[in-house]
């Protein structure tokens, strides 16, 4: 008798996720930081724990998007630190270092979490956020963009970005240095693989 498969976190698209943000505010404070988290997470795709633990320090502006210094990983227990880049959008309103812009100019000045709780009066606190509010907010915004019933969780901006760049033609090292899999077997078989069985599927074929 089989086991049942594990249930994966919805991959993201980049439709749903125009979609997802065209439906937070960017005037309020949380609205920032959760398209600024949102878009950031997909672009990086790091995991929410490493999202969390962002710091102002780890992020290096350049002229083409942003380096981040990842800390400490799942990858990296020894905290030799790993570095990721992110381009720059080139649609506005899914544009991730626009995202961060906007939410950097309402964060509290100086150094410290780049991510911070928000009361719903407003105001934003010196408290970094925590992996499960990432995955919350995450899980939140998609229910109020009309995604109920779908397994969104704060790993599906992860496993989105490694979705839709295989669709896109990515090379499996180029996404496997993005996303840092040291086990390409679990890269092909969760998020490529799924991702070109439906593209190339010959059930189109058949008249159905």
């Amino acid at each position: 008798m089989g086991t049942a498969p594990r249930r994966q976190a919805h991959p993201q698209t980049v439709t749903e996720l125009d979609h997802l943000v065209s439906t937070i505010d960017p005037a309020t404070a949380i609205g920032a930081r959760d398209r600024a988290v949102i878009l950031l997470g997909n672009a990086s795709a790091l995991r929410p724990g490493e999202l969390s633990a962002l710091d102002v320090a780890d992020i290096t502006a350049k002229p083409t998007g942003i380096l981040v210094t990842v800390r400490r990983s799942k990858t990296d227990q020894d905290r030799h630190g790993q570095l990721v880049g992110v381009a720059r959008g080139q649609h506005r309103d899914t544009d991730p270092i626009r995202a961060l812009d906007a939410w950097l100019k309402i964060r509290p000045a100086g150094a410290g979490a780049l991510f911070m709780r928000v009361y719903r009066s407003g105001t934003v606190t010196t408290e970094r956020i925590g992996p499960r509010a990432v995955s919350r907010l995450v899980q939140a915004r998609a229910i109020e963009a009309g995604f109920e019933g779908i397994p969104v969780t704060g790993h599906s901006l992860r496993a989105g970005h490694a979705t839709t760049a295989a669709v896109n033609g990515a090379p499996i090292d180029r996404i496997a240095a993005q996303t840092r899999h040291r086990d390409l077997g679990t890269l092909l078989n969760h998020y490529i693989r799924p991702a070109e069985a439906l593209a190339t599927t010959t059930s189109r074929d058949l008249g159905l």
